[in-house]
């Protein structure tokens, strides 16, 4: 009885779930300025890890220094020896990549919320909005104050920016859209080639967007909108940055995947700007030996907390059930490289209400310890980005600057997963077991 009564408590708080709470968090992730910026970042991802690796190389003989708590001189001249001679060009993929994070990604921005109008209004043209976008955020440049040898500060162009740069592409390309709706264009005769009739179509848009980004830029005294964007996406940041926030979004994330949608999608389309500043940061201050500032980073996420299902991957390998047999050696390769939707939907865990404790509370629980154990300095932060597909175990031990406890903190961590998730597995299996029986036992009677 008291089963039963569990699962239709389950039931009900699924159903709710799935009617309340998920559709508006599936319809703010699908908006416009949401779904422009996860193509972003997409897009952007393979620069930010080829320069946050770079950043790790160039500084990689600093940690087997005094400072770097190893203190091997001799490795560190052996690294230095093979480092020094590739430091102007790994300086270069950090300049080109970590440096310009906003400018790249408020051109990518551009570019993706014009493709988006662009499926509706053929006039606007997303290379047209990409440029527009990276324009209008050198507008708000003062470029008098850079140096001869066009040395720009990474503070200007790099991650503090990049909130100012994603708002200002998109208020540049919402002027140019509307402005192209509007007809305010110069016409030109059906006779002109598609080609230069689209040029001279954005000829008006642009110019005015172009003006009123430099006039708003640069044409007040005394007056730079770009640092007050900064400085107010910086309280964004560390309001987002903390462990809270960072919580609720996690528990969030394993409440969508429970009922079938794909949480991480979801949630990273709102976190993800405050995800790349935040890791961003790390990585700056990691090359500058300064202190990390922050600590709950979405490779922090990934390779503490989420790790792998690998352990319920083993659990269906050691199981008596044959389904789950077959299923635990068709997806063990998979969890090994963090592909989780064969174990997800074919064991099942979503909508599986015994699967419900383990995946959304045992893993909350998971976060918080986690956590305590970073608040307490044992769990070392990530400085580094690391491809998602990497084993989570030497993803965080790259991720963290080679730090050996990160290795062993996740693998702890799977540990703890693979105790998580055996009571409530050995009770499906039971259930698996019996109407095996049966079907066998139904079998024999036909």
């Amino acid at each position: 009885m008291d089963e039963t009564n569990n699962s239709r408590f389950l039931d009900r708080i699924t159903a709710f779930i799935e009617e309340k709470i998920a559709p508006p968090l599936l319809r703010l992730s699908q908006t416009r300025y949401l779904e422009a910026l996860q193509r972003t970042f997409v897009t952007l991802m393979p620069y930010m890890i080829l320069g946050a690796t770079a950043t790790l190389i160039l500084n990689l003989s600093g940690l087997f220094g005094p400072d770097g708590g190893l203190n091997l001189p001799g490795v560190v001249k052996v690294l230095n020896v093979i480092i020094e001679p590739c430091r102007p060009w790994l300086t270069q993929v950090v300049f080109v990549t970590m440096n310009l994070l906003a400018v790249i990604t408020s051109t990518l921005n551009g570019y993706f919320l014009g493709d988006y109008y662009h499926r509706k209004d053929k006039n606007v043209t997303p290379v047209v909005s990409a440029v527009l976008a990276l324009v209008s955020f050198l507008c708000f440049i003062d470029f008098t104050k850079l140096s001869d040898n066009f040395d720009w500060p990474a503070y200007i162009l790099g991650s503090p920016s990049l909130f100012g740069g994603i708002l200002i592409s998109i208020l540049a390309v919402e002027i140019y859209r509307f402005l192209i709706g509007k007809n305010i264009t110069i016409k030109m005769p059906e006779s002109v080639p598609p080609m230069i009739a689209s040029a001279f179509t954005s000829m008006i848009p642009v110019s005015v967007v172009v003006v009123v980004c430099s006039i708003i830029g640069q044409g007040f005294a005394h007056f730079d909108f770009l640092a007050l964007l900064n400085k107010w996406s910086a309280y964004l940041v560390v309001g987002g940055s903390g462990p809270i926030a960072q919580f609720a979004g996690f528990f969030i994330d394993r409440i969508l995947w429970f009922v079938g949608l794909h949480g991480s999608n979801i949630v990273s389309s709102v976190m993800q700007p405050v995800w790349t500043t935040m890791i961003t940061d790390n990585i700056n201050a990691f090359a500058a030996h300064k202190a990390i500032p922050y600590m709950f980073t979405e490779p922090w996420i990934n390779f503490y907390v989420r790790c792998s299902l690998f352990p319920v991957a083993l659990l269906c390998c050691m199981s008596k059930v044959k389904r789950f047999k077959v299923l635990g050696k068709l997806s063990l390769p998979g969890t090994i490289f963090n592909i989780a939707e064969p174990v997800m939907y074919g064991l099942p865990i979503v909508l599986n209400p015994l699967m419900f404790v383990p995946w959304v509370l045992g893993f909350s629980v998971l976060f918080i310890l986690n956590a305590i154990l970073g608040v307490l300095g044992i769990t070392p932060a990530m400085v580094s980005m690391v491809v998602w597909t990497m084993p989570a175990p030497l993803a965080s031990f790259i991720g963290s600057g080679f730090k050996p406890q990160a290795l062993i903190i996740t693998l702890i961590n799977m540990v703890l997963i693979f105790f998580m998730f055996l009571p409530f597995f050995r009770v499906m299996e039971k259930q698996e077991l019996a109407a095996e029986k049966k079907n066998e036992a139904e079998k024999k009677d036909d």
